[in-house]
């Protein structure tokens, strides 16, 4: 389609999962004089609010933290247990409800949860959701002209990169297999996994969330053959502690100049609270995330991330007690083995596909599988020269990856940078901020970057009234 009249939107915001339409949500209730098509999201997918991680169709994906620390709102974090129909729930997903009263459901109720509080603003028209892929961005005088997949354009007078996560890229040794069918390059797709027979031979590269999400979902298909998950320190997500105490909203970290400063005194706080579970410790040097990031220079973070990111990691973002228990029987029953090794080289051979890994401290060994799924997580370091439009504005010296790696370079008002010079008008939220900010993965502190880079855009858009056309021509 084509937009016929070529008025600037005050607000576009490119990618409506999670983070793109809690940040329309919060800029639209902020700011209740924007009109008809005040806030335009970019999508491709018919729901808003699902995207990569909420926008799975497999109920074997459940949250990772219990629904009533869920929210698009920080006021109201049990919002999205208030929201679910419970009765129903028990009735679709008993295995949902657990002993102690939490519930995890599975990550689509939570996609669906964000898609019911934009639907008012989409059926008065403040809200316009924009069915396509941004194609590429330039800069046309003070706004932003938007080239969408299948024709259509608009001008933007305020770009927000809300885009999704991207998918994983492949390790060095397996690039030569890319168009292998026997190798699962992106674990994300719906049918990724259509193609594993109940007893066929799998190896996942990665033992993260992804890996969990993985085995639980071939358990459920009725998959009983060998599972080898490998990563170089073979570390796999913890489980929720099975209570929890109000450690980590008192306990006070004290920021450190150094990776390993900010590890000593983490070390220190666990030897003092030994009593109770790491991970009130853990969640209290999450909620001081920024703060403890901010205090570490660029060399600091890099440092912090090449050492320390896998174990922060498999602490931080823990599973939930359905897949923990999933993955604990079939580490009893010998249907899953965790390895720390590296991936040496592979081959497609007759029988499937020929490993080489070098196990931690032990000698190379070859093996055979019958599939290889890789979860080795989001290309952040990517991004840029992956996605199209991102490399448009790079090149027009508009964006830039950000210095440590994790995403896009942006600043503490939530403009992106390049080098020191903010870029007018050009905001970035989300998990690809994260170089700026830390920790930025878990649904807690996206909710509330979304609500800051919100209070932002209300304030950059002037309290003038825009009249916009809706005339569109298909």
């Amino acid at each position: 389609m084509t937009i016929q009249n070529n008025l600037p939107v005050p607000i576009v915001i490119i990618g409506g999962g999670a983070t793109g339409a809690m940040v329309a949500w919060h800029v639209l209730r902020q700011r209740p004089d924007l009109g008809r098509h005040g806030v335009t999201i970019i999508e491709p997918r018919e729901q808003l609010g699902a995207g990569q991680a909420y926008g799975t169709h497999d109920t074997q994906h459940r949250i990772n933290v219990p629904a009533a620390r869920m929210s698009l709102q920080t006021a109201k974090p049990g919002d999205f247990r208030d929201w679910l129909d419970l009765d129903a729930l028990a009735a679709i997903d008993p295995d949902a409800f657990l002993p102690s009263g939490d519930l995890y459901p599975s990550r689509a109720l939570f996609g669906h949860y964000l898609a019911a509080r934009l639907a008012p603003y989409l059926e008065t028209g403040r809200l316009r959701h924009l069915r396509g892929t941004a194609e590429s961005v330039t800069r046309e005088g003070q706004n932003w002209q938007i080239a969408v997949s299948d024709g259509a354009s608009l001008l933007a007078q305020r770009l927000v990169l809300a885009t999704t996560h991207p998918a994983p890229s492949l390790p060095r040794p397996l690039a030569p297999l890319a168009q292998e069918p026997r190798i699962i390059g992106n674990p994300w797709r719906d049918d990724a996994l259509s193609r594993i027979a109940p007893q066929d031979r799998v190896a996942i590269i990665g033992t993260g969330l992804t890996m969990a999400d993985i085995v639980a979902s071939l358990t459920a298909r009725g998959h009983e053959g060998e599972i080898l998950a490998f990563s170089r320190r073979g570390l796999r997500p913890r489980a929720h502690a099975p209570q929890a105490s109000a450690l980590s909203d008192i306990l006070r970290l004290i920021p450190s100049p150094t990776a390993l400063g900010l590890l000593r005194r983490i070390r220190s706080a666990l030897r003092d609270h030994e009593d109770l579970y790491w991970h009130e410790i853990i969640d209290a040097v999450r909620k001081q995330g920024r703060s403890l990031w901010g205090a570490l220079d660029v060399a600091e973070r890099r440092r912090l991330i090449r050492h320390l990111r896998p174990f922060w990691d498999v602490h931080r973002f823990r599973i939930a007690p359905q897949l923990d228990r999933i993955l604990e029987t079939r580490l009893s029953e010998g249907r899953l083995t965790l390895r720390a090794a590296r991936l040496l080289s592979a081959n497609a051979v007759t029988g499937g596909i020929e490993l080489t890994l070098k196990p931690r401290g032990g000698q190379e060994e070859t093996l055979v599988v019958d599939h290889l799924v890789n979860t080795t997580g989001p290309d952040h370091a990517g991004i840029v020269h992956r996605t199209p439009y991102l490399q448009t504005l790079a090149e027009a010296g508009l964006l830039e990856a950000d210095p440590v790696g994790l995403g896009l370079h942006t600043g503490p008002d939530h403009h992106a940078r390049v080098g020191t010079r903010s870029i007018p008008d050009l905001l970035i939220a989300g998990p690809l901020s994260r170089g700026q900010f830390g920790e930025l993965m878990g649904l807690p502190e996206v909710t509330e970057n979304a609500q800051s880079v919100a209070s932002t855009l209300a304030a950059l858009v002037p309290q003038t009234p825009h009249v916009f056309s809706d005339e569109v021509r298909s």
